[in-house]
């Protein structure tokens, strides 16, 4: 993903974002994004192990680096803007009201669990967290594949959490792994 010198994403660049959406994919995507103690709610019927209400998206951009001075032996890990591809559906216009009231106390989750049903017990293989999450940006397009209202959504974070897993037979995770970073 790229942005312009304004630090904005480009028309040319959110067209190819596109690409992000999975056609036929192994995965299913979701994410849950909560403001104030309030889930912003979707069209989806889903349910999961906990109940929570979530999004379906068709894909995540997340980029992580390590910035360094020349000269330095040891850089800094940051966290660049988390991207979410997805159709446009009842929780566009939330989505917006985010962007413009400039919250920045979001809890975002992105989601992937193995495709195969709506098992109840399921639980995610991979997740990423973010917290202290602020929607900075919010593109509503249409153009190239699929012809059809998308928005690409970015946010900002304070702090991000990875968490991975194998997902078993079942549905449900086995032994879960972490990675966090805080941005400064």
């Amino acid at each position: 993903m790229s942005f312009n010198n304004g630090g904005y994403l480009e028309t040319d660049d959110a067209l190819r974002m596109l690409d992000l959406l999975s056609q036929a994919s192994g995965s299913d995507f979701y994410m849950s994004l909560e403001s104030k103690g309030k889930k912003v709610a979707g069209e989806i019927q889903t349910l999961f192990s906990d109940n929570m209400e979530v999004l379906e998206i068709g894909g995540y951009s997340y980029v992580a680096e390590v910035a360094s001075a020349p000269g330095s032996g040891k850089g800094v890990a940051r966290g660049l803007p988390l991207a979410v591809v997805r159709d446009c559906d009842a929780a566009t216009a939330s989505i917006a009201s985010l962007l413009y009231s400039q919250d920045s106390d979001l809890i975002v989750n992105i989601l992937v669990f193995k495709a195969g049903g709506d098992n109840a017990d399921r639980q995610p293989f991979f997740e990423i967290e973010l917290t202290g999450g602020r929607v900075s940006q919010h593109a509503i397009l249409t153009g190239g594949m699929p012809k059809r209202p998308c928005e690409i959504i970015v946010f900002s974070y304070r702090a991000v959490e990875i968490k991975s897993a194998p997902q078993l037979v079942s549905g449900i995770r086995g032994a879960v792994r972490s990675a966090k970073l805080v941005n400064n």
